[in-house]
């Protein structure tokens, strides 16, 4: 190139070669990277313009490389700010961690007016016409229109017993055993008519499912080890998937795509033959018009081609993106081996998630159980709630969905704040404790970010689950118009809230590169989106799919393992041997869950870190932070790369 170069006029006129003049190429000076002067030269923005324009087809493909800008002030390698993560930081959107203190305080308020109001025996155990609860000793009621409220000891009457009269009302007593009434059974603590239970008995019976229950938990306890066996295999093929994904994600690429391309073109073939199969089968009389799927077939076959060039043409686009998808495997891989505590990072996420699902069930037992009591029309005792106590229902469910949604945020936020550490440190040996330090940073300065993402994606997720709550009572009206808008209303609010995930996720990532708020973040995390979306459509389509098929392989794995030791080793006193499989083949889900929903937010923190590489940096002037293998993807990686060459070469 640089023989072309000095033999062209344009360049030689451009430059003044062969004039021996200060701030000018002269020809007798060496371009080769070894050359400081040649180097000084080749960096001059107009020098490296004509090569460009001279060399046509010398330059990298622009359409799959990233193009860095550079910022202003940044010319210079003496200007040029060695890091990019921040570790000078401030708090961030505190303010949110103060509204969900308030909404944490105003919660506790609510909750002490519903145990003034309440009793959660009421659910668990019932009460009868008289409000009093079964098995308890109830409170006495100083109104005299409740006078039976309260009067007598039900402590030995702990059951239920639900009777309806011929005018259909219903009467409720507590009773001391259920099985005097040979036509009642006890079901939940409550004494329910065998009449109401009949059908479900039937199936069970037709099914041989009345000794269900102990034959599934014999299998469990003769089955024991052999479950512990296979979440060890589970663990082990999970850790296995990811030093694949690592080494041979390429391979698993290629797979996957060949396949998906082989099934359309194989699916539209079979579709056009059966048209014709059919249209030729109504030509020659064989089968009556009324019955021909000749139509039918015909709209299948154009939308299966349809679809079969559309995933030709993504592929041969995005051909250039699915190559830095694998990249972004590898990377990934090499971030989980330099740091392993993250794959740690799920087990307590799933443990406090676990807890609040305890702690909201028994709120809500203690709401659905709180009332002011009343006389109905059949001088029946009942307990009807207020306004206060049906906005503390919804309110609980809300701060249910916020706090989950904190949980996954924390373990967000610190996958980004080390991924973001490691990727950003040149010198990988000296990096101590990166996951320890992403969460001191969490807990020092970005509880607030992700407090502000948990309310926004909490309060969308709670408007969802009240327009279900609508839907549910619609259902006894023939409304179509309206079930149709609140169709339409829940659609668009799901879809609303996966790209506001998506969006959030990304957020966080920006927040941990650069300390920035919630808001900053999420422009930041939208930008670097924007400038890139056939990258993120390859990330999100190919790489989402392959790693839910490592999901799937390590799920048929363990299962195919539980098969041959339940049945072709023939554990002896098995009943059921599928309930230990399936229970292992659970179990091996969420432990593959666990670790690949991890690798996902790994990659998505890389991919955002190269993405504000490309950007703050140039590769020449200011050296980039990403691996060789990442440095192939920008605009400039030729030059990149010859002068991390020199770069070496300088130091030895």
């Amino acid at each position: 190139m640089r023989r072309y170069a000095r033999n062209d006029k344009r360049v030689r006129g451009a430059f003044g070669w062969g004039k021996s003049k200060a701030g000018v190429c002269s020809e007798e000076e060496d371009l080769s990277k070894g050359d400081q002067r040649g180097y000084d030269c080749w960096k001059d923005p107009d020098f490296r313009y004509i090569l460009e324009m001279v060399c046509c087809g010398c330059v990298d493909e622009p359409s799959s490389k990233v193009e860095p800008t550079t910022p202003d002030g940044q010319g210079s390698p003496s200007n040029y700010s060695e890091q990019i993560f921040v570790k000078d930081r401030s708090c961030t959107d505190f303010l949110a961690v103060v509204v969900v203190l308030v909404l944490a305080g105003g919660f506790i308020f609510m909750m002490t007016n519903v145990a003034k109001k309440g009793d959660v025996f009421r659910v668990i155990n019932g009460y009868d016409d008289c409000g009093n609860v079964c098995g308890r000793v109830t409170l006495y009621e100083n109104n005299p229109k409740f006078e039976c409220n309260g009067r007598f000891d039900y402590t030995k009457l702990s059951y239920l017993e639900i009777n309806i009269d011929a005018n259909g009302v219903k009467n409720r007593k507590c009773v001391s055993n259920c099985t005097v009434d040979e036509s009642k059974i006890l079901f939940l603590n409550r004494c329910i008519h065998k009449k109401v239970t009949e059908t479900i008995n039937s199936i069970i019976r037709t099914l041989r499912l009345d000794s269900f229950y102990n034959d599934a938990v014999t299998d469990l306890g003769i089955a024991w080890r052999e479950l512990v066996y296979l979440l060890l295999i589970a663990l082990g093929l999970s850790l296995g998937i990811l030093v694949a994904f690592r080494y041979m994600v390429q391979y698993v690429i290629y797979v996957v795509l060949i396949g998906a391309v082989l099934a359309c073109i194989g699916g539209t073939t079979y579709l056009w033959l059966a048209w014709y199969r059919e249209k030729k089968s109504l030509e020659r009389n064989e089968i009556y018009p009324e019955d021909s799927s000749v139509e039918p077939y015909f709209i299948y076959a154009i939308i299966m081609s349809v679809v079969a060039v559309i995933v030709l043409l993504v592929i041969l686009v995005m051909r250039k993106r699915i190559e830095l998808v694998m990249q972004l495997f590898r990377e990934a891989g090499k971030a989980v081996y330099s740091m392993p505590a993250l794959l740690f990072q799920p087990i307590y996420t799933y443990l406090l998630i676990g807890s609040t699902v305890v702690a909201w069930v028994y709120c809500m037992l203690w709401i659905e159980s709180a009332g002011d009591i009343y006389l109905n029309r059949k001088n029946h005792v009942h307990f009807k709630k207020d306004g206060l106590l049906i906005a503390t229902r919804w309110y609980n469910l809300f701060l249910f969905f916020v706090a989950c949604e904190f949980y996954l945020g924390c373990q967000h936020m610190v996958v980004a704040c080390a991924v973001a550490r490691w990727f950003f440190t040149r010198d990988k040996k000296r990096l101590s404790l990166p996951v320890a330090k992403g969460f001191g940073y969490l807990i020092r300065y970005h509880m607030g970010t992700v407090a502000f993402g948990a309310l926004i994606i909490g309060i969308v997720r709670v408007i969802r689950a009240m327009i279900s709550f609508v839907q549910n009572h619609l259902k006894q009206y023939d409304n179509a118009f309206v079930k149709g808008i609140l169709w339409c209303c829940q659609c668009c609010l799901w879809c609303f809230e996966c790209v506001l995930k998506f969006l959030t996720r990304n957020a966080y990532i920006e927040t941990a590169i650069y300390g920035c708020n919630f808001c900053t973040g999420g422009r930041k995390a939208f930008q670097a989106l924007s400038s890139n979306i056939l990258r993120v459509a390859a990330i999100n389509s190919v790489g989402d799919f392959v790693l839910f098929l490592g999901k799937v392989l390590v799920v048929t794995l363990t299962v195919v393992s539980g098969i041959y030791l339940m049945q072709v080793q023939k554990k002896e006193g098995l009943n059921h041997p599928w309930i230990p499989i399936t229970l292992a083949g659970i179990f091996a889900f969420l432990v593959a869950h666990c670790f690949i929903s991890i690798y996902e937010m790994i990659i998505d923190t890389i991919f955002i870190c190269f993405c504000e590489d490309c950007e703050k940096n140039d590769g020449i002037n200011r050296p980039y932070f990403m691996s060789r293998g990442l440095m192939e993807f920008v605009e400039n990686s030729k030059k990149a790369l010859r002068q991390l060459e020199y770069q070496g070469a300088a130091a030895m």
